[in-house]
């Protein structure tokens, strides 16, 4: 077995296990954190090109979801619900053409992760970021793809 893998892993079940102790004392989400981490480890792309192409991505997820609430609303449900679904979701994807933003799955994840925690944005964002900062700190450059 590969040592750098079995380091990473190791550390990254560490600090799994105390992100699930210890987020929900400082009133952050534990499956959105698995969520942030998931994404940069999916990317393939480690170290800082991996965690600004996954807290970018992420994050604008967040921001689509909101925008559909609030076209869904103004358009008004249950037809402006869908209306707005379909619109954003083109945008989505196009989204996958600008370089900053081309890791679509991660625009999904901070999307749906808002409508799962009820778009508490606040607390999502933070779950997101520090999560995934955790999951960049314990891979170091030794296990850089």
């Amino acid at each position: 077995m590969n040592r750098n893998l079995l380091l990473t892993a190791t550390a990254i079940g560490v600090l799994c296990g105390l992100w699930a102790f210890g987020a929900p004392l400082v009133g952050l989400s534990i499956w959105a954190g698995f969520a942030g981490c998931t994404t940069y480890f999916a990317r393939g792309r480690r170290l800082l090109p991996g965690l600004g192409l996954t807290l970018a991505t992420t994050l604008v997820g967040v921001l689509t979801a909101l925008a559909m609430i609030w076209l869904g609303d103004v358009i008004g449900a249950p037809a402006g619900t869908g209306i707005a679904v379909g619109l954003i979701v083109i945008v989505i994807v196009l989204m996958g053409a600008v370089p900053w933003l081309a890791f679509v799955p991660g625009i999904f994840v901070g999307c749906y992760s808002t409508f799962a925690i009820d778009a508490d944005w606040r607390l999502l964002g933070l779950s997101l970021s520090r999560a995934r900062s955790s999951a960049w700190r314990a891979t170091g450059p030794a296990s850089s793809s």
